[in-house]
């Protein structure tokens, strides 16, 4: 769990283009890159992976607009998330929404890896969640 924590911290880069361009400075980022967050707030992405390290503050269930385990087939412990480690119920299929800082370097995506290229990662997330 250390060993995770302190490699997530090492993600955050606090004077980056998307930093500066949070704080005002309008031209940080391309006109481009402004369209993709502008897509990226209007999907709904940053009700959760949202903060300074967009995201890595909170659990979600994974699925939330459809059954993303009943799809895949062949559920697993790991499946479970959080409920691994509460035993509570309504954690069934929680994860801790990870930090999109640094992504394109993080491959591969969710908690088991299935999502071997980001875009795989947005392709199942646009349809599940």
């Amino acid at each position: 769990m250390d060993a995770i924590a302190t490699f997530e911290r090492s993600l955050y880069t606090p004077n980056s283009r998307f930093d500066q361009y949070l704080r005002g400075k309008t031209d940080a980022i391309t006109e481009n890159e402004k369209r993709g967050y502008e897509l990226f707030k209007s999907y709904g992405c940053i009700s959760c992976h949202q903060g300074m390290n967009v995201g890595g503050n909170m659990f979600q269930k994974f699925g939330v607009m459809k059954d993303y385990f009943k799809n895949r087939g062949e559920i697993n412990k790991e499946d479970y998330g959080r409920f691994n480690v509460t035993g509570n119920e309504y954690d069934k299929f929680t994860f801790k929404v990870p930090s999109l800082r640094l992504v394109s370097l993080t491959a591969p995506y969710f908690h088991d890896g299935s999502a071997k290229t980001l875009r795989d990662a947005v392709d199942v997330m646009f349809e599940f969640q």
